[in-house]
């Protein structure tokens, strides 16, 4: 019996039994992977789609309320080589990143125009309000829209405007591609919704994973009963910790969290069991039959308790993960210098990373052995050790495949699921694919380590800072994830990017049952940021002097030495970001202050390292080849997570090897066809995959030309390549006769590099160069980035509501690659800044997660967003390619302290907890009016 028809894409559907939701039917009854699954509870705009003209959240749309109606999803609107001008204008102003939010805002902003073709910024912002993007920070976005409106106006819409990402791209110089905007080389499939994520997968005779967890912070698991579970109609196996036949545990630097917690649960997040079924439903239901006995342990929730020495042990040493001391000169001369002293204690929040697409992997296994694993990470090379690990698996028996990934931000690093994929597949002989709910995400994945920072500040009365002394407590939950490095990075960076003589900093990372703390945009040097750059503002106040002038007065210039003994090579342009800033302010008409509603403007600077640094060796492998159908492929293991390295990666390989841009494509992430890479982390990879492939794509090249001057009797120099292939005189060659030519004359299509980046040496207690040793010896980086932001805020004396109006931001690049990315990721990292100052917090009782959901967790949205004017400084770095260095994570940092030293100036209160949301605000007004 039919009960309802429904129209998606102009096609009818009779439906007998129209259960569940909108996303669901497309999703798996008609296999329209466009349309994603981000949070399945309205939060986020990732399944945004057009019913009868509207757009409307498929994931709480009712199937059965919508007998007659008309949907339109992303599928609808272009293919590849006809797109439609929404898709088109997404491509040219860079509008997307990651690209899991890109369907779901191109179906919203289509509603908009279908309606509307001239419509204001406001509602455009609007229109948008339900669609999260963690990405681009809105503003490309807003420019997308725009342009396509002006398309519309301009009676276009009918002629395609951008065929490809490739025909865009084809008069591109060829040894120009450097400095370009070009389009994103995966620009294409993701305006279009192609099912490139994980969870897009699917496999015959698949079966569904579902992790069940033990529901308590610390507790000793006493037993698992899985009976019940096993018994369900449906299900193929359910597994224990004793069912994991490797090493039942991961970590990148001490492998301790549990795949299947089998003594002890630390934290809400760890599992205890795992089942497999025939769908999602049935896992649902046998996870939910589980029964896990559990004895209660004490909690720790309070890191600054765990350090008590009567306090609970997480672990037979203690509860102390790490410490980081850096000591330069004499901290106490150097305050006795000091004519100005502030000293204050700051907090910082745990905040949720938030990518849109929740952690997913498919897995399977082939009669061979040979297991596969699809999934988007950080890196698959290092995935693939963590699974072969845990499953007690040969590594060249396992291969890890990337997908794309839905943002990560340093939460993709380590294993979520895949690891508990892959077993399922080992164990059941049949593909197995696992995707978390949004909540399940929230609730194990790891966090910003909040922090608890004491600084004291001390400076001449002519400006000049002469001491600096930093404690800082941080919060890393019950696993060392990243923790050891992260906590480090919050010591190196805590005297911010000016040069003393005097510094004491001592950071300690401490275990607790609270979520665990990883790796996040700027990896422990945003914290430190933020205390430390309030009390650059305050020190200004107190000598009278202008915030950007006495960050001048400090700034580290080449031949400097940081606060960790490092003597700073090029490239070094701190001080051009502020002149942009001060220049950029300078031009500005500020809004008056009104009685209720008051006008500030603050500044904050940041650095942040290029590279993991520390000892670490680094160091990252790539290949080109040329291929028979005359096209030149890199294979990187750098994951693309949509900050672009794939583009850049093939601007620099056509720009190296002199070939035409639209003949060269990226593999990334495949461990069995790329060399490995490490981790896309540490803002590392332009300058180390870039440089491999820089090299790679020179030897090819050579190779090329030497292949074909020897077949016409020429010298390699009389050879060039065009668009078509190798040209000397008025001889030419295609790229696909150059590929026979190798063949036949027996040579390597394939050329091979690894780059091993400058070396870098153990962070030091005592950063005091020692007599007779070099001076190298005290570089822990090989290379820093630098930035500076100016903030304009309203604030409402009366209610603490701060709006952030404006945001200036100049960064130091080292050379731009591709400057729309430059700009994009800048834009991002203003508005992710703005929500860790403002807005943002995962907030948790007695271990349990009270944020579960995106909107509990308060990310920002279209309409908080605020004009970010972005200035690039270039200062090329002699190692870097084209002088290139890394940039994804440093822009974060000076936002949060501008933003709060605008407060200060517009109100007069200084806020130092994070978030500083109204009612701090208000209350910190109202405390300062009572002391009046």
């Amino acid at each position: 019996m039919i009960h309802l028809k429904i129209y998606v894409n102009h096609r009818e559907y009779a439906i007998g039994h129209p259960e569940g939701t909108l996303l669901v039917f497309l999703r798996q009854e008609l296999g329209l992977m466009g349309t994603k699954k981000g949070c399945n509870e309205g939060h986020c705009g990732s399944c945004t789609v057009l019913v009868d003209g509207r757009a409307r959240r498929a994931c709480v749309t009712r199937l059965d309320h919508l007998n007659g109606a008309s949907v339109e999803t992303i599928e609808n609107l272009g293919a590849p080589g006809s797109l439609h001008p929404l898709q088109a204008a997404f491509i040219q102003e860079g509008a997307l990143q990651c690209g899991f939010c890109t369907p779901g805002m191109i179906m919203a902003a289509k509603g908009l125009l279908d309606t509307n073709q001239e419509p204001t910024e406001e509602e455009i912002r609007q229109a948008l309000r339900y669609n999260l993007c963690r990405c681009t920070g809105y503003s490309s976005i807003f420019r997308a829209i725009r342009l396509a409106a002006q398309m519309f106006r301009a009676r276009s819409s009918s002629q395609p405007v951008l065929a490809s990402a490739a025909s865009a791209t084809a008069g591109c110089p060829l040894a120009g591609a450097v400095g370009l905007s070009v389009p994103k080389v995966d620009a294409v499939a993701k305006v279009t919704g192609a099912p490139i994520y994980a969870d897009d997968m699917r496999r015959d005779q698949m079966l569904y994973g579902k992790l069940v967890y033990g529901g308590l912070p610390h507790a000793k698991v006493v037993a698992v009963n899985t009976a019940a579970a096993k018994n369900l109609p449906g299900v193929a196996a359910v597994l224990i910790a004793s069912d994991v036949p490797g090493l039942n545990a991961f970590g990148r630097i001490i492998p301790h969290q549990p795949v299947l917690a089998g003594d002890i649960v630390r934290y809400v997040g760890d599992p205890v069991a795992v089942v497999y079924a025939e769908t999602e439903a049935v896992a649902e239901q046998a996870a939910a039959l589980v029964s896990a006995t559990l004895e209660p342990l004490p909690g720790i929730f309070d890191p600054l308790e765990a350090m008590r020495e009567d306090a609970p042990k997480l672990y037979p040493n203690g509860n102390i993960l790490s410490r980081t001391t850096i000591k330069k000169g004499d901290i106490g001369k150097g305050f006795e210098l000091a004519d100005v002293v502030v000293e204050d204690t700051y907090s910082t929040q745990c905040v949720e990373h938030a990518y849109l697409e929740p952690e997913s992997a498919l897995a399977e296994i082939d009669a061979g052995g040979k297991m596969t694993v699809w999934t988007g990470s950080q890196g698959s090379h290092v995935m693939r050790s963590e699974i072969a690990r845990a499953l007690g698996y040969p590594e060249d028996k396992v291969r890890v495949i990337a997908t794309a990934t839905g943002g990560a931000f340093g939460g993709k690093v380590e294993p979520v699921i895949q690891i508990h994929a892959a077993l399922g597949a080992l164990k059941t002989g049949r593909p197995v694919k696992m995707t978390v709910t949004r909540r399940e995400s929230i609730m194990k994945s790891t966090k910003r380590h909040p922090e608890k920072i004491y600084m004291k500040h001390g400076a001449t009365r002519d400006g000049r800072l002469v001491a600096v002394e930093a404690r800082i407590v941080a919060d890393t939950g019950p696993y060392a994830s990243l923790g050891i490095p992260v906590v480090s990075q919050s010591a190196a960076v805590a005297a911010g990017p000016y040069k003393v003589s005097n510094v004491h900093a001592d950071a300690v990372g401490v275990y607790t049952n609270n979520a665990v703390g990883g790796a996040f945009r700027g990896f422990g040097t945003t914290q430190a940021a933020f205390a430390g750059e309030i009390q650059i503002d305050r020190l200004a106040l107190q000598l009278g002097l202008d915030p950007i002038e006495f960050r001048m007065r400090n700034a580290l210039k080449v031949g400097d030495m940081t606060a960790t003994g490092q003597v700073l090579e090029p490239s070094v342009a701190f001080d051009e970001t502020l002149v942009a800033i001060k220049q950029g302010l300078s031009q500005l008409t500020l809004p008056a202050s009104g009685i209720r509603k008051k006008i500030g403007v603050g500044v904050a600077s940041a650095y942040k390292n290029v590279g993991m640094g520390g000892g670490s060796s680094g160091g990252a492998g790539a290949s080109v080849e040329l291929t028979g159908q005359g096209k030149v492929v890199i294979m990187t293991g750098a994951a693309d997570l949509g900050q672009g390295s794939d583009t850049t990666l093939a601007q620099i390989a056509a720009t190296a090897g002199g070939f035409p841009f639209h003949c060269v494509s990226v593999i990334s992430g495949d461990t069995d066809l790329c060399p490995d890479a490490g981790t896309t982390t540490a803002s590392r990879q332009t300058f180390e995959s870039g440089n491999a492939v820089r090299y790679a794509s020179v030897g090819l090249s050579e190779h090329l030309k030497k292949a074909a001057a020897g077949f016409w009797n020429k010298t390699p120099g009389e050879v060039i390549f065009d668009v078509e292939g190798a040209v000397a005189g008025d001889r030419k060659l295609s790229y696909a006769e150059l590929y026979r030519l190798l063949i036949d004359q027996g040579m390597e299509t394939r050329i091979s590099y690894y780059y091993d980046p400058p070396a870098v040496y153990p962070l030091r207690e005592n950063a005091d160069h020692q007599p007779g040793e070099d001076p190298e010896h005290y570089r822990i980086h090989y290379a820093y980035g630098f930035g500076t932001h100016a903030a304009v805020v309203e604030v409402d004396s009366e209610t603490g509501e701060v709006r952030v109006l404006k945001v200036l931001a100049a960064y130091e690049v080292g050379k731009a690659i591709h400057p729309q990315n430059v700009r994009t990721q800048i834009e991002g990292s203003v508005v992710m800044g703005l929500g860790y100052g403002l807005m943002e917090e995962f907030r948790l009782s007695e271990g349990q997660a009270i944020t579960d959901t995106l909107k509990k967790l308060n990310l920002p949205r279209s309409t908080v967003v605020p004009e970010i004017e972005v200035y690039i400084v270039e200062d090329p770095h002699p190692g870097g390619p084209f002088g290139a260095k890394g940039l994804g994570e440093l822009p974060v940092n000076p936002t949060a302290p501008a933003i709060l030293n605008a407060i200060y100036n517009a109100v007069g209160v200084r806020l130092k907890e994070l978030p500083a949301t109204p009612d701090k605000v208000l209350a910190a007004i109202r405390e300062k009016a009572s002391s009046q």
